[in-house]
């Protein structure tokens, strides 16, 4: 196994700092740092957490994977103590929890966009992860779990997975599906499936979730910016769409384009319609009228029936609602207007904070 480039990176920076000239070896004895400089050695058969003088160079064998041996001129004064704290320097950026040993690990790096490029084919082909296959993530959040009842955990015990789907343990409360989409009718598909999850977690365990899908994939190198679209849509969805909890970020466009406007500017504009002209008029009441409406796609039939009211007072508060505002809502286009206006309230409320 071979150092990343990354952490060597990290290492040569801190190596750097140092006073005094620190130099990192590969286990076949080839200088790593500082790059280029310095002959190979030959560090024979130092123990792993133990120290030998070699030509001249004190030589630590650090207890780190990949295996690699620090060396000091060993005239340096405090040579040992330092190949001692050296160790502890790559001890903490190598074992840590950041080499990457397993199937999850490169996918959790993939996701994150902490591993791309030639190193993210290279560990894909080293644990055997198709580079390229249909693929979506489904992020899910389930606010309760536990350290002793990780989100992951849970969900691998109830998720109907295929051969082919990857679960991805992200941190305590959230784990991301990597759903193969062969076979899969679209993202409608995707949706009833979020939803047949929830249930049964509800039944199940107890646990109520929110899921964000988003966009499908063609390469392993793209699954990070799927990942990035579901983060971003159970972010704006939650903001936007409080009472939901499945997002797709494909049908979140007009919210996630309102959450891009400057404050001042959603401030303006919903002031044109919410103001204390029309506060009296557009109360709870009135304004569960108005979802309602749009829920059930300006049918006055279907509205009136979902509200228990009679069709005439459905008819009569649209009506009420035109003279104070002149939008009628019965109109396709005022019925956006309207809708648009009403959704600003929530880019003027503070931002829920990021999901991991």
């Amino acid at each position: 196994m071979q150092m990343e480039n990354r952490y060597l990176r990290k290492i040569a920076r801190i190596f750097g700092e140092l006073s005094v000239p620190l130099r990192l070896y590969a286990k076949d004895g080839s200088c790593l740092l500082p790059e280029g400089d310095g002959p190979a050695i030959q560090p024979g058969d130092i123990l792993p957490g133990t120290s030998a003088c070699v030509d001249g160079l004190l030589i630590r064998c650090a207890d780190v994977r990949p295996q690699a041996y620090i060396a000091l001129e060993e005239t340096i004064p405090g040579a040992a103590d330092l190949l001692v704290m050296a160790e502890g320097i790559l001890s903490s950026i190598l074992g840590g929890g950041m080499s990457i040993s397993s199937q999850s690990d490169v996918y959790r790096m993939a996701l994150r966009q902490e591993l791309t490029g030639d190193e993210l084919k290279q560990r894909a082909q080293e644990h055997q992860i198709p580079l390229e296959m249909e693929r979506c993530v489904m992020l899910f959040s389930l606010p309760e779990s536990t350290a002793q009842n990780r989100a992951a955990a849970l969900l691998s015990e109830l998720l109907p997975l295929n051969d082919s789907d990857v679960l991805v343990d992200m941190n305590r409360t959230t784990a991301a599906l990597l759903r193969d989409m062969h076979g899969v009718d679209g993202l409608d598909e995707l949706k009833q499936y979020a939803q047949a999850v929830q249930e049964t977690l509800l039944e199940e365990a107890m646990q109520q979730a929110v899921i964000a899908i988003g966009e499908p994939k063609h390469t392993l190198v793209q699954l990070g910016e799927s990942y990035q679209e579901a983060r971003r849509a159970m972010e704006v969805g939650l903001r936007f769409e409080p009472e939901e909890t499945v997002f797709l970020y494909s049908r979140l466009i007009l919210d996630r384009f309102l959450d891009a406007l400057p404050r001042e500017d959603c401030q303006y504009y919903y002031s044109l319609l919410f103001n204390r002209r029309t506060a009296k008029l557009l109360n709870e009441e009135m304004l569960q009228t108005i979802e309602m409406f749009f829920r059930k796609d300006l049918n006055l039939s279907d509205t009136a029936r979902q509200l228990f009211i009679h069709r005439n007072t459905l008819v009569y508060r649209l009506d009420k609602v035109q003279r104070l505002t002149g939008l009628d809502l019965r109109r396709f286009d005022d019925a956006m207007t309207f809708r648009i206006l009403y959704k600003l309230k929530r880019c003027l409320q503070d931002k829920p904070s990021r999901q991991p």
